[in-house]
């Protein structure tokens, strides 16, 4: 996947082979995908995260020199987006989102995502449509969802597009279930959260959300077993294999918090399932699509499987697999969404 700083109007040309007129872009907890070009597959991000570091006239311009991505508000310096990693052993990371929305705690959250934004998304004069994700409703989400999405809304909008939201589980279900009719199960395993869309010819008919993550995941494991969240990010990210025993006490906590993630979201699925008045009736088996970075390590798709079966799911299901590319399959449903209004 490729990874960029600024994009100018003619950039967004490229990306999109040539013919503007529509993007897709995930705005994930812990990262911010572009998606375009054709059928969605030229993607850009940016970590959606920031470190402050110290000011001084010296720091400031290195970090010009080297091209470093930095906000400055007043005397403080915040390095934002990929380059933020580079200084997160030293300053502790922070985020502008929590649990898939705009995070309240964070006074400098709303000035920093627009930062990163526009580090993402070129600004353009066309009036082009840009989808969006948003989360589904649920604990930790509710009530901050309708000032999470207005302001999203608005940082789109100034930078010249039209803006419409749509559901990230829907998203990765846009991205996934073509071949089936866009029927079938999407989710999207996050940093802050998973979201859940069951869809039927590709109308949402049950969204949800749980505010459990990739960021549980981390701080759990941290706190339990004396590491940093860094240390335990980077060990999940690089090494974790889950269809193995754990090698240590991180691995092996990390494979406790990961079943504890899925447990919890199977148990959501099936009590949605049995509840809801909105499901319609299925005359045959429909898939199930695992997406985003907490879907990565290996071993998960074969975990997730496994608690299903266990599970005694209400419903027959086809297949359970991975998105072809867990980490932008958000983002290219968003642009197919986005081009089927344009076309």
């Amino acid at each position: 996947m490729e990874e960029y700083s600024n994009l100018s109007v003619s950039g967004l040309a490229e990306l999109e082979g040539g013919e503007i007129g529509a993007l897709g872009l995930d705005v994930g907890t812990s990262r911010i995908v572009l998606a375009g070009g054709i059928n969605g597959h030229r993607a850009h991000s940016q970590l959606n995260a920031f470190v402050e570091v110290p000011y001084s006239k010296m720091t400031e311009a290195s970090l010009l020199q080297n091209s470093v991505l930095y906000h400055r508000n007043g005397k403080m310096l915040f390095v934002y987006g990929n380059d933020s990693d580079k200084f997160s052993t030293a300053f502790m990371p922070r985020r502008p989102m929590q649990h898939g929305v705009l995070n309240p705690q964070e006074p400098m959250g709303q000035e920093m995502i627009q930062a990163i934004i526009e580090s993402v998304v070129p600004r353009t004069r066309r009036n082009e449509l840009l989808c969006f994700s948003v989360p589904g409703k649920g604990v930790g989400a509710d009530a901050n969802l309708v000032y999470h999405e207005g302001v999203l809304k608005n940082i789109i909008q100034a930078l010249g597009y039209q803006a419409k939201a749509v559901n990230e589980g829907l998203a990765v279900v846009f991205a996934e279930l073509q071949q089936e009719n866009f029927t079938g199960i999407g989710i999207s395993c996050g940093g802050g959260m998973c979201n859940v869309c069951v869809a039927f010819l590709s109308v949402p008919m049950v969204t949800f959300s749980i505010p459990m993550g990739g960021d549980y995941i981390d701080s759990s494991v941290a706190g339990v077993v004396d590491e940093t969240v860094t240390t335990v990010r980077l060990t999940k990210e690089q090494t974790l294999d889950l269809s193995r025993q754990p090698r240590d006490k991180v691995t092996g906590a990390l494979h406790i918090y990961y079943e504890d993630v899925l447990n919890r979201l199977v148990e959501k699925l099936r009590e949605e399932f049995e509840t809801s008045r909105n499901l319609p009736k299925l005359d045959r088996p429909i898939p199930i699509v695992l997406s985003g970075g907490t879907a990565k390590p290996r071993g998960f798709l074969q975990k997730f499987e496994g608690i299903l079966k266990s599970s005694e799911f209400p419903i027959q299901i086809s297949e359970v697999r991975l998105a072809s590319d867990p980490l932008t399959a958000t983002a290219r449903g968003c642009f197919i969404a986005a081009m089927s209004e344009v076309r």
